[in-house]
């Protein structure tokens, strides 16, 4: 083993911002709305035509769904598919701190 020393560059915390991607912040809000939607349909073991009929779309949608391929999925459109899956939606705007980092979207779930 060498002691060659790795470069490396620490991240935003937003992939889609290091990728420079255009609207990072809703391309991670979709992303993490996507997540809890997958591990939902995880949890209650759904298989894609099941979880097509509750959630209203397409078999070939959910596999793009549960794939992260979210171009076709607005964050309305999740928050729908959420709702259909029996979860409440709660959003809460706040001031952001002048000495902070600029302004973004956070998602969580409740435990």
């Amino acid at each position: 083993m060498t002691n060659e020393k790795i470069e490396y560059e620490v991240g935003s915390g937003n992939v889609f911002k290091d990728l420079e991607i255009p609207n990072p912040e809703e391309y991670l809000a979709k992303a993490r709305l996507a997540l809890i939607i997958y591990d939902i349909i995880t949890e209650k073991k759904l298989k894609h035509g099941k979880a097509a009929k509750q959630l209203g779309i397409s078999k070939p949608e959910v596999k793009a769904l549960l794939n992260g391929r979210l171009d076709d999925f607005s964050i309305e459109r999740l928050f729908a598919l959420l709702r259909k899956l029996d979860r409440d939606i709660e959003i809460v705007v706040r001031a952001r701190p002048a000495d902070t980092s600029p302004a973004e979207i956070s998602i969580s779930t409740a435990v």
